[in-house]
C-alpha cells in the first residue's frame, strides 16, 4: 500500500545526503551560480569593442558625419584612418580592424544631389560571424542617418526588449538550461550512487515499495530546481537588471513541473546505469541534444523540419516560451496553459516510464 510517510522518509534521507555533505553542497550551489554570473557577461551574440578602419576618398562633410555616427555608437571604440588601399590591407591583415569603410569620392555630392551615394564595407572574413553582425549595425546606423538627410523615414520599435539586449533573452533561458541539467544530474546520480556504495539492496528490503523509492528519488531534483530558480531569478533581476513583468506564482509552478520532467529523465538514466560515472555521462548524452533543439540557444525555425517536430516533445522548448513570457511580456495564465500542459504531459510520461524502468531493474 502506498505511503506518503515512507516516501517522505526516503526523500528526506536523499536531501540530507545532498545538502548536508560539504562537497555535495558546494558542487550543487557554487558552480551553477558561477555559471550564471560568467555566462551573463561572457555568453553573448552581441559584438562590442569593435575597431574599424576608414578609407575616405570623399573628404566631404556627409562622409564625416557617417563616420562620427558610427563611432558614437557604444559598439565601436576605435576608428583607424587609412590613406591608401595598401595601408588598409596591412591594417586588415594584422586584425587591427574588423571592417573597413570605403567612401567613394562622390559620396557627399551624390547625396546632396539626391542620387544614391556609394559606400563600401570590407569585412574580415576570418571573423565572419562578428563581422556580419557589425555590418548589420553599420547598415542600420547609416540608413537612419541617410534617411534623416533625405526626409522622414521608417521608425523601428522593438516590443518587450527595446534595446535588443542579448542578456534579456539569454539569462531567462539560462535558468531553464541549468535547471534542466541539475535535474538530470542530481536525480540521475541517486540510484547509481546507491548501487555503487552498496546501499541499494538495503533500501529494497525496507517496507517501502519500489514506486515509493522511485518517487522519493525525484524530490531532491525538484527542491534543487526551485532553489536554483530562486537564486537565478534574484541574480537576473537585481544583478543584471532584467525586467520581471509576469506572475511569480506562474514562474514557480512552471519551475516545479519542469524540474519534475527533468527529474523523470534523470531517473530513467539512473535506472539503466551501474555507476555514478555512467549516470553522469548518460545525463549529458540526453541533456546536450535537448538543449540544442529546444530553441534556447538557436531559433527552432532555422532547424530542419524533422528537428522542429522533435523539439515539440522536449519540455525545454515550452519552458523557454514560458520563462521568456514571464520575464519580458507578462504572459497570462491563459496563454501559458498550453505550454504548461505540454510540460506537465512530458513530466507525467517521463515519471511513469522512469518508475516502470526502476521497478523492472529491481
Amino acid at each position: 500500500m502506498f505511503s506518503l510517510q515512507r516516501l517522505w522518509a526516503i526523500a528526506w534521507k536523499e536531501l540530507m545526503v545532498l545538502f548536508f555533505n560539504k562537497i555535495s553542497r558546494f558542487l550543487i550551489i557554487v558552480p551553477p551560480l558561477a555559471q550564471i554570473i560568467i555566462f551573463g557577461w561572457a555568453a553573448t551574440m552581441e559584438v562590442r569593442n569593435v575597431s574599424f578602419a576608414v578609407l575616405n576618398r570623399d573628404r566631404g562633410i556627409l562622409s564625416e558625419r557617417v563616420t562620427n555616427a558610427i563611432l558614437g555608437s557604444p559598439t565601436f571604440v576605435r576608428m583607424i584612418p587609412v590613406a591608401s588601399e595598401g595601408e588598409m590591407c596591412d591594417v586588415m591583415d594584422r586584425g587591427d580592424a574588423l571592417f573597413t569603410l570605403v567612401f567613394d569620392e562622390r559620396f557627399s555630392r551624390d547625396l546632396a544631389a539626391g542620387r544614391s551615394p556609394s559606400m563600401q564595407i570590407l569585412l574580415d572574413g576570418r571573423r565572419s560571424n562578428a563581422a556580419q553582425i557589425a555590418c548589420h549595425y553599420v547598415t542600420n546606423i547609416t540608413s537612419s542617418l541617410l534617411a534623416s538627410e533625405a526626409g522622414p523615414g521608417i521608425v523601428v520599435r522593438n516590443w518587450f526588449n527595446p534595446n535588443l539586449e542579448f542578456q534579456w533573452f539569454f539569462l531567462p533561458n539560462l535558468i531553464g538550461i541549468l535547471t534542466f541539467m541539475l535535474g538530470l544530474v542530481v536525480t540521475g546520480l541517486t540510484v547509481a550512487r546507491e548501487r555503487e556504495v552498496g546501499t541499494f539492496d538495503q533500501l529494497l528490503v525496507t517496507p517501502s515499495t519500489p514506486t515509493e523509492i522511485a518517487l522519493a528519488k525525484l524530490v531532491p531534483g525538484c527542491v534543487t530546481g526551485l532553489i536554483h530558480g530562486t537564486l537565478f531569478l534574484l541574480i537576473s533581476v537585481f544583478g543584471f537588471g532584467i525586467p520581471f513583468s509576469g506572475s511569480l506564482i506562474l514562474l514557480y509552478v512552471s519551475l516545479l513541473v519542469f524540474a519534475l520532467a527533468s527529474g523523470g529523465l534523470g531517473l530513467m538514466v539512473s535506472s539503466l546505469c551501474q555507476t555514478q560515472q555512467q549516470a553522469f555521462l548518460g545525463a549529458f548524452t540526453i541533456g546536450v541534444p535537448c538543449i540544442l533543439i529546444s530553441g534556447m540557444l538557436t531559433p527552432i525555425h532555422n532547424m530542419p523540419k524533422f528537428l522542429q517536430v522533435v523539439s515539440e516533445i522536449v519540455p525545454m522548448t515550452h519552458f523557454a516560451v514560458l520563462v521568456q513570457g514571464v520575464f519580458l511580456r507578462d504572459i497570462t495564465w491563459g496563454s501559458a496553459l498550453a505550454c504548461l500542459g505540454k510540460i506537465a504531459l512530458a513530466a507525467l510520461v517521463s515519471v511513469f516510464v522512469a518508475v516502470w524502468m526502476f521497478k523492472r531493474r529491481t
